[in-house]
């Protein structure tokens, strides 16, 4: 296994961000560079562009705005365990928070379907638990 230094030369900037966890696909990475969530020194990066160590990289994922120096090129997609040892996360801590409360704020906004509806409370469940036990008696 290499460590951080170590392994193959630059890598394309698609497949570093894929190894390293930070999208689940390449093609997500690629998708991303074309539409310049991805930064290198404040300039959007095509995902051909050939990554070094020490460069310093922004990338837009959703609310979440991250800064990721890269340590080192892994030869194949890592654990989750592993991604310290090739990359370094520069990412200020109040990006995280700000991106944290906008999700939740999103999140009031707009809840999922089966948290907006109503649950019946104790005396509702009772009512319907003898509604159906005095329909079911009839059946028989």
């Amino acid at each position: 296994m290499t460590s951080g230094g170590e392994g193959p030369g630059p890598t394309r900037a698609d497949r570093y961000l894929h190894h390293i966890r930070i999208f689940k696909t390449r093609s997500l990475a690629t998708q991303a560079c074309g539409k310049g969530q991805v930064t290198l020194d404040g300039k959007a990066i095509k995902a051909s562009r050939a990554l070094r160590v020490e460069d310093v990289l922004e990338v837009e994922r959703g609310e979440l705005r991250l800064r990721l120096k890269v340590v080192g090129f892994p030869p194949r997609r890592i654990g989750a365990k592993m991604v310290p040892s090739f990359m370094e996360n520069l990412t200020p801590e109040e990006w995280i928070r700000a991106a944290s409360e906008r999700r939740k704020e999103l999140q009031m906004q707009n809840p999922h379907p089966h948290e907006s509806a109503l649950k019946p409370n104790k005396q509702q469940l009772r009512k319907m638990r003898e509604w159906w036990e005095a329909g079911a008696g009839e059946l028989d």
